[in-house]
């Protein structure tokens, strides 16, 4: 599935029938982190629910959200999914993170990098679920009482498990990383564990996240890659990792050939080329890149909501002159959209199966 030919569709649809099992992506293909976006629950409803008479499609999630996969998955209710709908359910990269805690870190002292608490993210459950009733974590102070560093969020710098309030800087400091992109409290602190030799955890590698209103923030893969220019041993769990996709088949109960090049019948959608077609690929799985996703603007679009006028239209060239100058950030010519699509996957030398403007019908 790795070459310099992809197959352009307008749609979803024709992809359904060339396989029996789906691994898809959330954030750019099933919702934006705020709301699921337009067609993804029509699409794994019709998915789940032929009308052909066809068996339904195996499906799972495949994440590099830095939530354990149980919390993760009770929030697709959010976004008008549910559980029942994945059979693969959802692997998340906290959850093989918190694992290789538990096995490797049992009792250490952690420098911990998380997010702030909200009703999306809750650090002390991630951190309680890298312990056992055998087997705690301590959240160091400094770098010096730390063993390990544990790269759950790019956010905020945590010095204790309490709930604590947000002013209290001496237990909780602002990176001024995740909209700001400022190293100015980062490098010094990644320095100083560089010297001691602490390995880093990275619960999430993704670099970069699109968030309604247009805003870029700067992920946990970015801080990670950092620390390994600094000369520090980092960890990354999730994509673009195939042992992952590997997870989501085995979830499944989907028998592969480890020794073959190719496992035929299975897709994985997403719209990151770095983890999920590069992830993809390494595992001999066909890749489907999401256009409206996290690359959308590099390619002159506005990227998918939920809104129904937010939908890309792939349209042959004859047509694109009848649609008006505002709606043509959501219509691009098929032509147009090849010649950006090949310079795009030959900058980054990452080359998807399937191109599809999103998760719709």
């Amino acid at each position: 599935s790795q070459g310099l030919a992809f197959n352009l569709h307008t749609s979803f649809s024709p992809l359904i029938p060339l396989y029996h099992t789906f691994l898809l992506d959330q954030f750019g293909v099933l919702h934006n982190g705020s709301q699921g976006l337009h067609g993804a629950v029509e699409t794994i409803n019709s998915l789940l629910h032929p009308s052909s008479g066809e068996p339904p499609k195996k499906l799972a999630i495949l994440s590099n959200t830095s939530s354990p996969s149980s919390v993760a998955l009770k929030r697709l209710k959010k976004y008008g999914l549910s559980e029942e709908m994945f059979d693969g359910g959802l692997v998340s990269s906290g959850e093989e993170c918190s694992k290789f805690v538990r096995d490797n870190f049992c009792n250490k002292k952690a420098l911990w990098f998380t997010w702030e608490e909200s009703d999306a993210q809750n650090p002390l459950q991630f951190l309680s679920h890298c312990e056992t009733e055998c087997c705690s974590i301590e959240v160091a102070h400094s770098v010096t009482d730390a063993d390990f560093i544990l790269l759950h969020g790019s956010q905020v710098w945590r010095r204790c498990r309490e709930s604590i309030s947000k002013q209290d800087e001496e237990i909780t400091q602002d990176l001024r990383f995740l909209y700001e992109g400022d190293h100015s409290i980062l490098d010094p602190i990644l320095k100083e564990a560089a010297k001691k030799n602490l390995p880093m955890l990275c619960a999430n590698p993704d670099l970069i996240v699109g968030v309604p209103g247009g805003v870029v923030g700067n992920m946990p893969g970015k801080i990670a890659a950092r620390y390994q220019g600094m000369g520090g041993i980092v960890y990354h769990f999730g994509k673009p990792n195939p042992r992952h996709f590997l997870a989501c088949l085995d979830n499944i109960g989907i028998s592969y050939n480890s020794e073959l090049q190719t496992i035929p019948g299975v897709a994985h959608v997403g719209d990151s080329l770095e983890h999920d077609v590069a992830g993809a690929n390494a595992a001999g799985i066909d890749s489907v890149f999401v256009v409206g996703g996290i690359h959308a603007k590099t390619l002159g679009l506005l990227p998918t909501s939920s809104e129904k006028d937010s939908e890309i239209k792939i349209v042959d060239d004859s047509e694109y002159h009848l649609f008006s100058e505002s709606e043509r950030m959501s219509v691009i010519s098929k032509s147009k959209l090849t010649e950006r699509l090949q310079l795009l996957f030959k900058e980054t030398g990452i080359w998807p199966t399937h191109v599809i403007p999103s998760l719709s019908l």
